[in-house]
């Protein structure tokens, strides 16, 4: 048997259409600002992607960019003005920030109805709760995926690895808000073939190219790559041994061309919302 692979980038795709038609009729252009410090190639590399998905769907788009020996009042200064302008609905604080330059210091001075990433503090409460109202991009893009291909949630086991605050936690609190049954585990986790194995859907973002073998899976589990890894060849892969678990998988994201495109698909519609909703500054 060889998994059915999702293909993110058809599903975004059919997302930016349906996005392009709601901005025309919003009657006027969303904007989305970015932070963006430092060279960080990886991010480089999203702003372009972020930018063109920009343009395509109707958003107007600014980067501003600053040298890593920025300081943090200049930036929670720009952040201020970002928040006061009546222009900007939305805005992105690009990480990873360069030295010691404390990106979630800095996401906490975003007003959290332009909050795009759904990070701040008051919007990660509001997750908690159920009261879902800026849900982070990958968990969404990820919920996006699943829905389309028409996979419940309801009762499910799902195995997330990882634990971190921009994909582990606020990705099981989404699927524990739909009743799925969750488990997290992490690089600290015992044993972790043995929670892995007894899964029906794994979502991987370990960060760790390959890491996720055929052996860590069971027969016709669902497999949701979110990990983007260099190897030392220079090419572009997943958390999972894509190959092997394809073999073994009933359903399996590719990397690149999986989760990705439904990440900024979710970017664009986020700011879609925070422009069609009344903006209120947080202070």
């Amino acid at each position: 048997m060889t998994g059915d692979v999702i293909d993110g980038g058809k599903i975004a795709d059919k997302g930016e259409e349906k996005l392009k038609e709601k901005i025309e009729d919003l009657g006027r252009t969303p904007r989305l600002d970015t932070l963006f410090i430092g060279e960080d190639e990886g991010s480089k590399i999203y702003i372009g992607v972020k930018n063109r998905g920009c343009e395509r769907v109707g958003i107007k788009t600014e980067t501003h960019r600053f040298e890593s020996d920025v300081t943090m009042d200049v930036l929670k200064n720009k952040v201020d003005a970002l928040n006061r302008s009546e222009e900007v609905d939305g805005i992105l604080v690009q990480m990873p920030l360069p030295g010691d330059l404390d990106a979630w210091e800095l996401i906490e001075e975003v007003d959290p109805a332009k909050d795009v990433e759904g990070l701040h503090p008051v919007n990660f409460g509001r997750l908690m709760t159920g009261e879902e109202r800026t849900i982070p991009c990958t968990p969404k893009g990820i919920l996006t995926m699943l829905e389309y291909e028409e996979i419940g949630l309801k009762g499910r086991d799902v195995c997330v690895i990882s634990h971190n605050v921009t994909v582990g936690k606020p990705m099981a609190i989404t699927l524990l808000n739909r009743n799925a049954t969750v488990e997290v585990v992490h690089e600290f986790t015992d044993d972790l073939i043995s929670h892995t194995r007894n899964a029906e859907m794994i979502i991987t973002a370990v960060g760790k190219a390959r890491f996720l073998t055929s052996e860590m899976i069971s027969q016709g589990s669902i497999v949701i790559d979110v990990g983007m890894n260099r190897t030392d060849q220079g090419d572009l892969v997943g958390d999972a041994e894509y190959e092997e678990c394809k073999l073994k998988a009933k359903k399996i994201t590719p990397v690149p061309g999986g989760v990705g495109p439904t990440t900024v698909l979710s970017l664009l519609e986020n700011t879609y919302d925070a422009a069609a909703k009344e903006r209120r500054i947080k202070r």
